[in-house]
C-alpha cells in the first residue's frame, strides 16, 4: 500500500435499514431538517452513462412499496474492459447533483436496489459512488453492493470531501461485474450541514453484539490452534525427580505475529520522539515491516537506504522482531521510478529493468527478510503485466528465490475480505491468480490479504471465516498485512479490532495480523491510528493489548506431582520458566512454536 492506493480507499457507511432493526438500533430525530441535494426527478437525470456498450436505462413502475413507485431499471450487457481494478467502472450510470455540497458537512446517501437478473456470481453486483464529476474524481464515500430479487434499502452517512457548487458533484453506480439487470429507487442525497447530526443512523455489524453465536467457536478454534502442552519434568543434580517443586512459565513473545507497518526513518532518528516512537513499537509488536522504505522508489534513493532503511532493518532484528519486507514489485506506472514506463515499447528493456530492480533488492537484503511481498495489489495495478503478460508474475517469484533462499514469498492484494465481503470480482481474481502462480511451480509461500476496513462497511465476523476458509482451501499460510478501521466512532473501532483479531487468531491458516501504522503523528490516516498524537492509547490499543497481552497471555504457577512432572497448558510462544526448590530458583527458557507442545527437563539443585 502507498499514497496512491491511500486516495482511493473506501469511506463508506453502508447499513442496510433491516440490520438497524434487526439489532433494536434507531435514528434519533434530526435537529433539523436536511436539505436534498440531488434532482427532483432524480431517476430521470441519469444521463451520465460509460462503457462500451453503455448501459441500458428504462423507468419502470413498481408495485407495493410504500417509499416509491418508480424504478430506474438498468440492463447491462457488456462485460469489464480490464480484469483489475478499473473494470468495475468501465461501466455505468451516474446522475449530477442539483445543488452545492461544502467540505466537512455531513451527507446522508439513501437509495434502493434490487437485483431482476443476477450477474454471474449469483447476485446483483454494483459499487456505490459519491464522487467529484471529472477533474480528479475525489470520492466523499463508496461502497460495495450486493442485493438479492428483495428491494433492500442502503443508507451511507458520510462527510463531504470538497466543496463543490451544483452539478461538480455525481451520484455513480460502478457496474463493470458482468451482464445484469438491476432496479435503483429512492435515490437521495441529504446536506445536514456541519457537526454531528442526530438523524444519521446508528453504525453496528452483524456479530457485534456480546452473546453472538460466531464467539464460542471461536474460542473453541483458538483454544485448539493456538495452545500447546508445557511438559516440564523437574530432576536434581543427580537426576532424581525432584516432587513439589514450584514452577512458575511466564510467557515473553506470541508466536502469532501481532505487527505494525513503521517509518525507517524516524526508527532511526536520536530524540526524545523517536525513542518514544521506538519503545511504543517494542512494547506492543512482536513484528513490523516498513510501509514506504522498501519500495521501488525509495529503494533507489542511496542515502535513504543506507541511512535509514537497512539501519531500521537491523534495529528490528537486534530487538528480536520478526520483519516482512513490503514490497518489491508495485506494477503500475505510478508505483515504480518514472523511467520504467517509458520503458512499455520495449519489452526486453522493461524485463530487464524490473529484473535487475528484484534481484538488487533481495541479494542486498538476503538474511535480513522473514517474508516478503514480492507483488503488491496486481488486480488494481497491471500496467507491466498488459506488457510483459500475468505470467511474469511467476519470474518474479523465481527471480526472489534465486536472490534470497530464506524469506517465505507472498502475494499481496486489497478488498479480499472487506466492503462486507461482497467484492467477488477481486476475490475471484485474486483466488485464480494465486492458484496459477502456484500451479506453474513459483515458489509462491503465502497469501497477503489487506484489511484496510473503512466507516462502518464492516465485514460480519461470521462472514469473515468463511473468506478465509475459502482462501484457505488454496493451502497457503495467510498473512492480514494491513488491518485497520477507518470511523471517527471510537468504540466501534474498538469493538471490531477485538472481534477481526479474536477470528483471526482463531483461524489456523492465519499466521498474523499487522496494522499499517499505529501512531496519529506518523501514519497514512491518523483516524486509523492506535496512539494519539500525545501518545494516549485510543479505544483499540486498549482492545489489542488486552487480548495479545492479556486473555491471550499465558502466566501460569504449577507444582510438580509425586513423577516430578507437571503440565502447563498456553499459547504459542516463548516462555521463561522458573523452577525453585529449596528456596533456590533455576530459570530457563523455552520456545513452544507449535500445538504439538513442549518437553523440558530442568535440573534444580
Amino acid at each position: 500500500m502507498g499514497h496512491f492506493t491511500k486516495l482511493r480507499r473506501r469511506l463508506a457507511y453502508v447499513i442496510p435499514v433491516a440490520l438497524l432493526t434487526a439489532l433494536g438500533l434507531t435514528a434519533p430525530a434530526a435537529a433539523a431538517e436536511p436539505t436534498e441535494i440531488m434532482p427532483a426527478n432524480v431517476l430521470e437525470a441519469f444521463t451520465q452513462f460509460t462503457g462500451s456498450p453503455p448501459p441500458q436505462t428504462k423507468i419502470v413502475s413498481v408495485q407495493g412499496q410504500p417509499d416509491f413507485d418508480k424504478a430506474l431499471q438498468v440492463t447491462v450487457t457488456g462485460q469489464p474492459s480490464s480484469p483489475g481494478l478499473d473494470g468495475e467502472y468501465s461501466l455505468g450510470v451516474g446522475v449530477p447533483a442539483a445543488q452545492a455540497a461544502v467540505k466537512g458537512e455531513a451527507m446522508l446517501a439513501t437509495f434502493w436496489a434490487r437485483s431482476v437478473t443476477p450477474t454471474s456470481a449469483g447476485s446483483g453486483l454494483a459499487h456505490f459512488v459519491f464522487e467529484q464529476n471529472g477533474g480528479s474524481y475525489t470520492k466523499s464515500t463508496q461502497a460495495a453492493m450486493k442485493f438479492g430479487s428483495a428491494w433492500q434499502r442502503f443508507q451511507l452517512p458520510f462527510r463531504m470531501a470538497a466543496d463543490y457548487a451544483a452539478g461538480q458533484v455525481r451520484v455513480n453506480f460502478w457496474l463493470g461485474y458482468g451482464p445484469q439487470v438491476l432496479q435503483i429507487a429512492g435515490v437521495s442525497v441529504l446536506r445536514y450541514g456541519a457537526g454531528t447530526p442526530d438523524g444519521w443512523p446508528a453504525s453496528t455489524y452483524t456479530g457485534r453484539e456480546a452473546g453472538a453465536s460466531w464467539r464460542a467457536t471461536a474460542d473453541q478454534r483458538i483454544e485448539q490452534n493456538r495452545k500447546g502442552n508445557l511438559y516440564i519434568k523437574v530432576v536434581d543434580s543427580q537426576g532424581h525427580l525432584v516432587p513439589g517443586a514450584t514452577v512458575q512459565a511466564e510467557q515473553t513473545k506470541h508466536a502469532f505475529k501481532f505487527g505494525s507497518a513503521a517509518d525507517g526513518v524516524r526508527l532511526m532518528t536520536q530524540n526524545t520522539s523517536a525513542q518514544k516512537y521506538r519503545d511504543v513499537l517494542l512494547a506492543n509488536f512482536n513484528q513490523f515491516t516498513l510501509g514506504n522504505n522498501l519500495k521501488w522508489n525509495h529503494w533507489e534513493n542511496l542515502t535513504e537506504r543506507q541511512t535509514y532503511t537497512v539501519p531500521a532493518i537491523q534495529w528490528g532484528r537486534d530487538h528480536g522482531l520478526f520483519f516482512r519486507g513490503h514490497t518489491l514489485i508495485w506494477p503500475s506506472c505510478g508505483n515504480m521510478p518514472a523511467d520504467v514506463c517509458g520503458l512499455r515499447n520495449d519489452p526486453a528493456a522493461l524485463r530487464n529493468r524490473i529484473d535487475t530492480h528484484i534481484t538488487d533488492e533481495a541479494s542486498t537484503l538476503t538474511g535480513k527478510i522473514d517474508e516478503w511481498d514480492v507483488v503488491n495489489e496486481p488486480y488494481a495495478n497491471h500496467d507491466v503485466q498488459n506488457v510483459l503478460g500475468d505470467s511474469e508474475i511467476n519470474r518474479w517469484f523465481q527471480l526472489t528465490r534465486q536472490s534470497d533462499p530464506g524469506p517465505k514469498l507472498y502475494l499481496n492484494d486489497y478488498d479480499i475480505i472487506e466492503d462486507n465481503g461482497w467484492e467477488v470480482r477481486h476475490q475471484n481474481q485474486f483466488s485464480a491468480l494465486v492458484r496459477s502462480v502456484k500451479d506453474a511451480g513459483a515458489p509462491i509461500g503465502g497469501i497477503g490479504i489487506q484489511g484496510h476496513f473503512a466507516g462502518e462497511q464492516l465485514t460480519p465476523p461470521a462472514d469473515l471465516v468463511t473468506l478465509i476458509n475459502k482462501f484457505g482451501g488454496i493451502g497457503l499460510p495467510i498473512a492480514i498485512t494491513e488491518f485497520d478501521v477507518g470511523t471517527t466512532d471510537e468504540q466501534l473501532q474498538a469493538d471490531y479490532t477485538r472481534d477481526f483479531l479474536t477470528v483471526m487468531f482463531s483461524m489456523p491458516q492465519v499466521t498474523g495480523v499487522s496494522t499499517f501504522g499505529f501512531w496519529e503523528g506518523d501514519t497514512w490516516d491518523p483516524k486509523r491510528a492506535l496512539f494519539r498524537t500525545d501518545w494516549t492509547p485510543k479505544p483499540n490499543a486498549v482492545a489489542w493489548r488486552d487480548l495479545i497481552y492479556g486473555k491471550w497471555w499465558t502466566k501460569a504457577s504449577a507444582t510438580t506431582g509425586a513423577t516430578g512432572s507437571t503440565t502447563v497448558r498456553g499459547f504459542l510462544g516463548d516462555y521463561t520458566v522458573k523452577v525453585t526448590v529449596g528456596g533456590v530458583t533455576k530459570e530457563v527458557a523455552v520456545s513452544m512454536p507449535t500445538i504439538a507442545g513442549k518437553a523440558i527437563t530442568v535440573v534444580a539443585g
